[in-house]
């Protein structure tokens, strides 16, 4: 029984449980606010007692129901529609299929009422009663509020918004994190062979399998062209390797789909990386426009050794620091110092160390 529970939790996606859970939590708070309005407006002791039943009894079961229904709605759509229409377009479709399946919860409402109540009130009057409309509208809004509040969390990264709402970094902060800088090899004869609007589209089909980077408890910092900065706070990862495993499980996402970008581009990308841990500052930044940016020598190093992965001939390179960080005996990678040097920027000598798979599988 305990590896049939594993095997299945292992096999359900992150992102739907991601979505499940953040569409629960929401109707939670909203039920909750609804609740006490209605509470508030209590004129008697029974209509009281009864509001506790909901509130206690009830409230905790819509808000699963309710979660699960929307959450899979929002997650199938962000799955299998982003990359195919434009956002509006996407959030157009998911409104209007919330509104059936909305009506379809109504009118299972309603069903249960007859079942339950002596005297019988008709569909028509009882979708124009005010109580439903009420109800109909309040839960279009909170779905309508949860979808935009989701799309505004992806486009600040996740995390980031609660972040800046609290003032989490308003005051700068240092935090221990490892940095990878992801970047793609051959670009400036691939950008030549393609055209400037086809090399856009194509880089925007890398990094949205970059994606999978997720699994590995991964933050995509920035995008800078045709790189891309991931980041790991360490006190939250499960195990150090998690990030190594990030790189690999990219590299894979993009050979599975080798024949999509063969027929589309007819070229199969291929990315490198620099990696380095350390002690950055954290700080929230920007008037106009704001964001929580990194700054420390962290960065800078990690940023050097992917630079230097052509050099030495190597996709994936990484500092000392974050080599003796490692958990070496997993037996999945080949970790070889290959240089003593002096990178361009920075003072000193940094150890590099190339890391090479073991054996071709994805991990988990």
């Amino acid at each position: 029984m305990y590896l049939l529970k594993t095997n299945i939790r292992r096999h359900i996606p992150k992102e739907w449980k991601e979505h499940v859970k953040f569409f629960t939590g929401g109707w939670f708070i909203a039920l909750v606010f609804f609740y006490l309005m209605r509470w508030a407006g209590a004129s008697g002791l029974s209509q009281v007692h009864f509001t506790i039943i909901k509130f206690v009894v009830l409230l905790p079961l819509f808000s699963i129901v309710s979660g699960i229904i929307f959450g899979s709605l929002h997650y199938f759509f962000q799955k299998y529609f982003l990359r195919k229409i434009p956002l509006w377009q996407v959030m157009l479709l998911l409104s209007i299929d919330q509104l059936l399946i909305i009506s379809a919860l109504t009118f299972v409402y309603y069903l249960l009422l007859r079942m339950v109540q002596v005297n019988q009130i008709s569909f028509l009057n009882f979708i124009q009663s005010p109580t439903t409309l009420i109800y109909y509208l309040y839960a279009f809004l909170v779905n309508l509020s949860l979808s935009f509040l989701w799309e505004v969390t992806r486009l600040l990264g996740r995390g980031n918004f609660f972040k800046l709402i609290t003032g989490k970094f308003y005051s700068p902060k240092e935090e221990y994190r490892i940095f990878m800088f992801v970047d793609l090899k051959s670009s400036t004869t691939i950008a030549e062979k393609l055209g400037h609007l086809a090399y856009s589209s194509f880089i925007k089909d890398c990094f949205y399998d970059l994606a999978i980077v997720q699994h590995y408890n991964a933050q995509i910092y920035q995008y800078v062209g045709d790189e891309a900065v991931l980041t790991w706070e360490i006190n939250k990862m499960k195990k150090i390797t998690e990030c190594i495993h990030a790189f690999w499980a990219f590299s894979d996402e993009l050979l599975k789909r080798s024949g999509y970008y063969l027929d589309k581009y007819g070229i199969i990308p291929e990315f490198k990386a620099g990696m380095s841990l350390g002690v950055v500052t954290v700080v929230e930044i920007g008037d106009i426009k704001k964001e929580i940016a990194f700054h420390g020598n962290t960065l800078n190093t990690a940023s050097r050794i992917e630079s230097v992965c052509n050099l030495y001939g190597e996709k994936l390179l990484i500092s000392k620091k974050l080599y003796d960080e490692l958990n070496k005996e997993e037996g999945l990678y080949i970790y070889t110092k290959i240089a003593e040097t002096q990178l361009r920027g920075k003072q000193g000598i940094t150890e590099i160390y190339s890391v090479r798979r073991l054996i071709n599988e994805q991990y988990e």
